[in-house]
């Protein structure tokens, strides 16, 4: 991808990290689900991921597997967005030259570069 083009970068930096979200929201939702299961001395309704998910299919529809999904897309799509494209514009600004093999950027300027387009403003 060429990385001075700002706005192509934010737009397949959040497309992919919607994609990811949603693929994953379905683990999400089961991790959770265990993670609660029998907390507070309540019964234990599942036994493994396969079983939480088939029993909240079946109790909730396969909606129930997506929940929480609208929140985390604009996540995505705001913080994902910026996190993937700006990384190209901040490196460059910091004396990379555009098309610089990856192996030839200090590694000084790739931490710099990852740290100023994931670190929220001040």
């Amino acid at each position: 991808m060429d990385s001075g083009n700002v706005f192509k970068g934010l737009f397949y930096g959040g497309f992919a990290s919607c994609v990811a979200e949603t693929v994953t929201m379905p683990i999400d939702v089961c991790k959770t689900r265990l993670q609660m299961d029998g907390a507070g001395g309540g019964v234990k309704l599942y036994n493994g991921t396969m079983d939480c998910a088939g029993k909240l299919v079946k109790s909730e529809g396969a909606g129930a597997l997506f929940k929480g999904l609208p929140p985390a897309l604009l996540r995505q799509s705001t913080y994902g967005s910026l996190r993937y494209g700006l990384y190209g514009p901040i490196r460059n600004s910091l004396g990379v030259k555009p098309g610089t093999p990856k192996h030839e950027i200090p590694l000084s300027k790739k931490i710099l570069a990852g740290g100023g387009a994931g670190a929220p403003p001040p």
